[in-house]
């Protein structure tokens, strides 16, 4: 016999796809692994990038006092309710923190039910909580100040999560530490 029968054509075309197709079902997988390692590096950069902005903060309000004995600051002044503008981290929605506006008033905002996404610009790639002139990002970072028990205003517990949606789920990074007021 010189030609092929359509059974053995058939065989042979669902072999070769069989073999075209592993390789491609694992780099599917691949990019949709790195995409989801991607978004973790992301959040886990801007969980960090919170937790050290709370950190400069309390650092700021030292050397404020350093500077002006006489109108001392409290070492937490601006992410509780003593600076006056409602931005209180230790509420139970907590607040947001952008560095991109340090020294301004809306550089921390009390999270009046869930926190507000991050935007991201597309020129310098940097993350805000400003939406002007930037796309809404799919990251949202919040910041929780919890009074340590026993440590008669000494110690703060700073816990910043950003949540995302990434792979078809919600994600979160979590990233804490202890504050400690060495005024």
């Amino acid at each position: 016999m010189k030609a092929f029968t359509l059974i053995e054509t058939l065989v042979a075309i669902t072999i070769v796809l069989l073999a075209v197709m592993g390789p491609f079902q694992l780099v599917q997988q691949s990019l949709s692994a790195s995409y989801v390692a991607r978004d973790q590096v992301v959040a886990t950069a801007l969980a960090e990038e919170g937790l050290e902005y709370v950190r400069a903060i309390r650092d700021n309000n030292y050397l404020y006092n350093l500077a002006n004995p006489t109108t001392p600051r409290y070492w937490l002044y601006s992410l509780d309710s003593t600076a006056g503008e409602g931005a209180d981290c230790f509420a139970t929605r907590g607040c947001t923190v952008d560095p991109t506006r340090h020294a301004t008033p809306q550089a921390i905002a009390a999270c009046t039910s869930a926190c507000p996404p991050l935007y991201i610009h597309s020129t310098t790639n940097v993350y805000t909580q400003l939406a002007s002139g930037a796309a809404q990002s799919r990251f949202r970072r919040t910041v929780l100040l919890e009074e340590v028990q026993g440590s008669s205003d000494k110690v703060v517990k700073v816990s910043v999560t950003v949540s995302y949606a990434s792979g078809h789920r919600t994600r979160t990074v979590t990233v804490s530490d202890y504050l400690y007021n060495w005024l």
